[in-house]
């Protein structure tokens, strides 16, 4: 993971800034932010376990720390994902590490206007979205399944 050179210079003037980046970058960490985000959750969130286990819950809870994990957790949900950031922070409830986040959509959730019963309707573009979303163990099962269905429309 490639951090701009703004959250490199934060994190090493502050204790465990680095640890953080570490952590952030994990396969596991990034796929459960994304996985949050999908959800409607804030995705700093799936950094609340992972820094309290690496570094205590009072360590992780300094305000720095959190202030550059919303950084963190912003810079890859934009750069990797491609979510859009939704208006304002946002409290958080329950969580050991974050009391507020910024909420994220998925760039290609577009809302509608309003239906008869004045819910939203969205449109999500599925394909995208299913492969943006799986691993990539996953992605290369779904590979072969869809070149044996291509192979056999071809043949009919």
């Amino acid at each position: 993971m490639t951090y701009s050179s703004r959250i490199r210079t934060r994190a090493a003037g502050i204790e465990n800034g680095n640890g953080l980046l570490e952590i952030a970058s994990r396969a596991d960490v990034r796929q459960e932010m994304r996985r949050r985000v999908m959800v409607g959750e804030k995705p700093v969130t799936a950094l609340s376990e992972p820094l309290a286990e690496a570094f205590g819950e009072g360590a992780a809870r300094n305000d720095t720390l959190r202030r550059l994990a919303g950084e963190v957790a912003a810079h890859i949900v934009e750069t990797d994902f491609q979510c859009v950031r939704s208006s304002g922070s946002h409290k958080i409830v329950g969580d050991r590490v974050f009391t507020s986040g910024q909420p994220f959509r998925l760039p290609s959730a577009a809302v509608r206007e309003p239906l008869a019963d004045g819910h939203r309707h969205v449109d999500i573009d599925v394909p995208e979205l299913l492969a943006r979303h799986l691993s990539d163990e996953a992605l290369t099962m779904l590979r072969a399944v869809v070149t044996v269905e291509w192979e056999r429309r071809k043949a009919e």
